[in-house]
């Protein structure tokens, strides 16, 4: 059956949405974010991170190759399908997240990230998140509807999107490598602007295009990490599910 209109409350007042905002990218979100290092684990088993120095270049290497161009532009397009009210073509953008991700882990990961964010919603601030061809929606998808329908602006919600994915890495190198808590801040604070960076120049130009043409933009080319990832599922010791 073809895709139908999903009610939405009308979007929060300002404030409110900025609360909202804060909440999904507060690490403690009860979705189970905290429990994935999306291959960092096999990554420091095999002794290639070390040092902060090191995670940085792995998560900068990851933003500008894999997270940017193929879930922070999966995020925007879907916060673009959310403010006409219609899950029209989410299912397309599906079907590209599902294809990009050749390692199960963290392709079964952002399915249950983004089941997880869409009863959370539905729970705790009345936002329905469709469903694509009967399944839940990967995280990326889901979370750019709810941010749409929350009112909140698009560069804000990449803005979002980027930070609370790299402060789950982050996470996980603190308690990996291991970093001191102060480290690891201070990591989050050099993404600053290399994620502010990526949204202006390689996430809003795409997203802005007729849809049309933006459709086939979504890219990932990040073969370390995926075979870091596909590594994962054979380690003898885990602490992560990722």
């Amino acid at each position: 059956m073809p895709d139908q209109p999903v009610a939405q409350p009308a979007p929060l007042g300002p404030a409110s949405a900025f609360y909202l905002l804060l909440q999904l990218t507060d690490s403690a979100l009860p979705i189970g974010a905290y429990s994935h290092s999306w291959g960092l684990e096999a990554a420091v088993q095999a002794e290639q991170l070390r040092d902060r120095a090191g995670v940085q270049g792995y998560l900068l290497g990851v933003l500008h190759l894999s997270l940017a161009p193929l879930e922070g532009r999966a995020c925007g397009l879907a916060h673009g399908l959310a403010q006409g009210g219609s899950p029209a073509g989410m299912g397309k953008l599906q079907q590209q997240l599902q294809a990009s991700r050749w390692a199960a882990e963290p392709r079964q990961a952002s399915l249950d990230l983004g089941k997880r964010l869409a009863q959370l919603a539905e729970r705790t601030w009345g936002i329905s998140v469709p469903r694509a061809e009967g399944e839940p929606l990967h995280y990326p998808l889901a979370f750019g509807w709810i941010c749409a329908q929350a009112g909140i602006g698009l560069e804000d919600t990449l803005r979002a999107f980027l930070f609370a994915s790299l402060t789950g890495w982050v996470s996980a190198a603190v308690r990996l490598v291991p970093l001191g808590h102060s480290e690891g801040q201070r990591l989050l604070a050099q993404l600053y602007e290399p994620i502010e960076t990526v949204v202006q120049q390689e996430i809003l130009p795409v997203v802005k295009r007729d849809p049309a043409l933006a459709w086939p933009a979504l890219s990932s080319f990040a073969p370390l990490n995926e075979r870091d990832c596909q590594a994962h599922q054979q380690l003898y010791s885990r602490l992560f599910q990722s």
